[in-house]
């Protein structure tokens, strides 16, 4: 299977699963279920859990092949550590929740756009896209902390909002990808 030029990588593959995974865990934040966010709260931790095990993996294994794996490792080990609060806190409060995937997005969209300069500064090509789904992230952080905001449009459409642009997020690193690997000689040089 070709993609852009490319094969299809495992690294694609696992990226394109964690975005489907936050895509599911979004449309849950939408559903009759989430009308009692805590008792959903445990699959929203595990579909963190896995989308931050995965950067760990890619950013582990090609850590010399691909461009600002230091940003993903981080970005990973923080959405993995930041899971363990919707997995094993018995004492989360509905209100709570919204204000937590706030914070994990201001500070994700903070370290792409951290990455997104460092690609800009290798002359990494498309490094804008990271820059733009940084800015995104920080803007939704922003906006679901504010309680007015989360007050008018609900907690569930807060939730949904962010687990749909960190799932966009990881889709737009499958698209990418060949511009983040080093294979490209003229990147090398």
């Amino acid at each position: 299977m070709k993609y852009i030029g490319h094969a299809f990588s495992w690294e694609q593959g696992s990226w394109l699963t964690a975005g489907i995974i936050l895509l599911g865990s979004s449309f849950l934040a939408l559903s009759p279920m989430a009308d009692n966010l805590v008792s959903i709260s445990h699959w929203f931790g595990l579909s963190m859990l896995f989308a931050g095990c995965t950067n760990i993996f890619v950013s582990c294994k090609k850590r010399n092949t691909i461009h600002g794996s230091k940003w993903i490792f981080v970005d990973g080990l923080s959405t993995a550590l930041l899971s363990f609060f919707l997995l094993f806190n018995q004492m989360i409060l509905p209100a709570m929740i919204p204000f937590f995937f706030g914070v994990w997005e201001l500070f994700s969209g903070i370290l792409k756009v951290v990455d997104a300069e460092e690609l800009r500064n290798e002359k990494v090509r498309k490094w804008q896209w990271c820059m733009v789904i940084g800015g995104i992230e920080l803007l939704s952080g922003v906006v679901a902390l504010l309680k007015p905001v989360e007050e008018f449009i609900g907690m569930n459409v807060v939730i949904f909002v962010v687990l749909l642009i960190q799932s966009i997020s990881y889709v737009l690193k499958v698209c990418n990808y060949s511009n983040l690997t080093m294979r490209d000689k003229r990147i090398l040089n």
